[in-house]
């Protein structure tokens, strides 16, 4: 039989060279330099989309900004987003699936076979000369449509879109937290601005005065008007404070492009804050008494309610093990066509159903069913865990508003006390009886007097927003408990009592938020001028002289030290005994870098 080569043999064989050969082509490409700079010119424009800034910044358009401008914000927002769409291919997996399906298929030849009788188990052998029938020819078209419904599919769906409906609301709660944590963060930040802005102002004439001072000095050293030592000594104070003031200015110059980037703003915009710094300030007041906050704070936590939440999706857990215990039905019918001249009827309808169960499913029930208990009994005990860390956050932030009161009360007295010297400073000096050494020094006292005053503010606001960022509802916010309006009373004592201990937050929590709340909120720019002080300045000899190996130093949970010049949090467990073996630091030192450790009065001597 002689063999005849057919061209369709070969397509399929062209068709797999071509996958291969582009299988093998795809290779790493990497970004081009022109495609580089028109993305990062599209991604400057993109951040540059904001609205345009016409008048001074203050407190609430700063947080309006910051709501709507944010990046953090926005990517919760999409996150909250992307969880809606889900919830929505989810309700489509509830619908029966229609399906439509078209072929076509063609052959070189016909599918012919011949047929023989079947006797004894066997077929019998063909004749020489068979006969072949033919029942569908050389190509064909075929087409249908079907509509299929598996009822278990249905209700496994039904539930699944259930507990993805609560993850949506879920991400709506983070995004609420988000939303809070930024306006908690942008008070801070304005209110810092607020004072760098003014006391910049300050800094710079004074430093130019000291420059002036300076040279004045070397001039009369040069001409031996005074002792050598007086006049090095002179210049070694005058450096001692020009120091202080460049630290200072370092400190300061950040925290407008910190509240910046919380707004949205592209670095570099310009912009005026409406607040400027005051003697005084008007003390804001508690809005409610604790048991109602406790209250408020129960029914509008985010993380209350993202607990509620996970409890609710771990009960419907329930209702997934029992009807993945129910044998799946499945229901179809359809219209299909087939082109065939050998059929009778071309075009015809059909109809079925189909039962399958796994029988081995109920073996698995028991233990399915613990497991999904454990679920319910695990999101009761979080949702538990979560309101007494809640409650516990409440009555700080109540308690660390009242310590923050108090410490902006005593900054207020020291600033008058400050300013007064400085008058007297003035007035001495008119009179030719002080040095313009002395009036630099009490200048240099009496701007970082001012500093700790907005310092101690901007702590007290912080402590203020704290509250209701507690309870987890915005300052303007309508609910249905009246306020009482309580104010801090005079004759509570200035500090209270120290807090040492420190919420164990889960993760499933918010641990940033929980962390900050457990804190001791103290304002940057004072822990990095306490330090920037002269140590002679605070500490007298006697002090000096003192044996730190065993004095007994307090140390808060949250607070930050200053230890070779980086920034350490204080944990659980930490002293300063331990700090001073890890750093190889000695405890005197360490003392030294964290003055406000002796303005608080945190050390005792046995």
């Amino acid at each position: 039989m002689s063999f005849k080569f057919n061209r369709w043999k070969s397509v399929p064989v062209s068709l797999l060279a071509v996958f291969i050969v582009t299988g093998c082509s795809i290779a790493p490409k990497p970004w081009e330099k022109d495609e580089i700079k028109e993305a990062s010119k599209q991604d400057l424009i993109a951040l540059d989309r904001t609205e345009k800034i016409t008048k001074e910044i203050s407190l609430d358009e700063a947080i309006h900004r910051g709501v709507k401008y944010n990046r953090q914000k926005r990517v919760k927002m999409m996150e909250a987003a992307l969880a809606d769409k889900q919830l929505d291919l989810l309700k489509f997996d509830m619908l029966p699936t229609l399906a439509a399906n078209a072929g076509y298929a063609k052959r070189d030849n016909y599918a012919a076979s011949a047929s023989t009788v079947f006797t004894d188990g066997k077929p019998a052998e063909l004749a020489d000369s068979p006969t072949y029938s033919v029942s569908q020819g050389k190509q064909q078209t075929t087409a249908d449509i079907t509509f299929s419904w598996n009822v278990l599919d249905f209700g496994l769906s039904y539930v699944k879109a259930e507990q993805q409906s609560d993850r949506f609301l879920i991400s709506k709660e983070n995004e609420r937290k988000v939303l809070f944590n930024i306006t908690q963060e942008i008070r801070k930040a304005y209110y810092q601005a607020v004072t760098s802005e003014e006391l910049l102002k300050r800094i710079r004439p004074l430093m130019k005065e000291v420059r002036s001072a300076l040279q004045d000095s070397d001039k009369v050293k040069k001409l031996r008007l005074k002792s050598p030592i007086t006049a090095l000594t002179y210049q070694r104070e005058l450096l001692d404070v020009l120091r202080d003031l460049t630290s200072l200015e370092k400190t300061l110059v950040f925290s407008k492009l910190e509240l910046s980037e919380l707004m949205g703003l592209k670095p570099g915009t310009q912009f005026e804050l409406k607040d400027k710094v005051q003697s005084s300030y008007d003390l804001p007041t508690i809005p409610f008494n604790l048991s109602t906050m406790e209250k408020i704070a129960l029914e509008n936590r985010p993380e209350i309610l993202e607990g509620r939440y996970k409890e609710r999706i771990s009960q419907k857990e329930l209702s997934v093990v029992m009807l993945s215990m129910l044998p799946g039905v499945s229901i179809n019918t359809g219209f299909n066509y087939n082109d065939s001249e050998y059929l009778l009827n071309n075009n015809w309808h059909s109809l079925g159903a189909n039962v399958t169960w796994n029988l081995l499913n109920v073996f698995k029930y028991g233990a399915m069913n613990d497991a999904a208990d454990a679920k319910i009994v695990l999101a009761k005990e979080r949702k538990l865990a979560i309101a007494l860390a809640v409650i516990t956050q409440v009555h700080l932030s109540a308690v660390r508003y009242k310590q923050s009161v108090g410490e902006y009360k005593l900054s207020k007295t020291y600033l008058d006390v400050s300013e007064g010297i400085y008058e007297q400073a003035i007035n001495a000096n008119k009179l030719d009886m002080n040095s313009d050494l002395l009036i630099i020094k009490e200048k240099l006292s009496y701007l970082l007097a001012t500093l700790r005053h907005s310092a101690a503010y901007a702590n007290m606001q912080n402590s203020y927003g704290r509250i209701y960022a507690s309870i987890g509802i915005n300052e303007d916010a309508d609910v249905e408990y009246a306020k009482d309006n309580l104010l801090v009373k005079n004759n509570e004592p200035l500090i209270s009592e120290p807090i040492v201990e420190e919420l164990v937050v889960n993760d499933e929590i918010g641990a940033q938020e929980q962390q900050e709340s457990g804190k001791k909120i103290a304002h940057p720019l004072a822990q990095n001028i306490t330090t920037q002080l002269p140590v002679a300045s605070i500490m007298s000899d006697d002090f000096n002289n003192k044996d730190f190996n065993t004095a007994h130093i307090l140390l808060e949970v949250g607070e930050v030290l200053n230890i070779e010049g980086k920034e350490h949090t204080v944990e659980r467990g930490d002293t300063i005994s331990d700090l001073s073996v890890t750093y190889n630091e000695p405890i005197e030192a360490m003392v030294k870098n964290n003055l406000w450790l002796v303005e608080q009065n945190r050390i005792s001597f046995n």
